[in-house]
């Protein structure tokens, strides 16, 4: 199953659906290079996984960072795919 960020041209994988994404993310099929051509960016399990310190954050607003604050996320897949309000 593929996650479209609803602001940005992101893209995940997850083997199912859920209320939130926190882990359980995937490497892309190969097809899922063909989005590239696209605008879109395809995320690796391994950096959906890793922590959010370990991204560059400098694009977030004052709210997000709120958002983040609060619900502190442990990856980065989560501080993307999320649920939040």
């Amino acid at each position: 199953m593929a996650l479209f960020h609803a602001q940005y041209p992101l893209i995940a994988f997850v083997d199912d659906r859920r209320h939130c994404y926190t882990d359980g993310f995937r490497d892309p099929p190969a097809w899922a290079a063909s989005l590239h051509a696209f605008g879109f960016t395809v995320l690796s399990a391994s950096l959906l996984m890793s922590p959010p310190a370990e991204a560059d954050t400098a694009a977030l607003s004052p709210a997000e960072w709120r958002q983040i604050e609060y619900w502190q996320p442990r990856t980065l897949g989560a501080t993307l795919f999320n649920s939040w309000d």
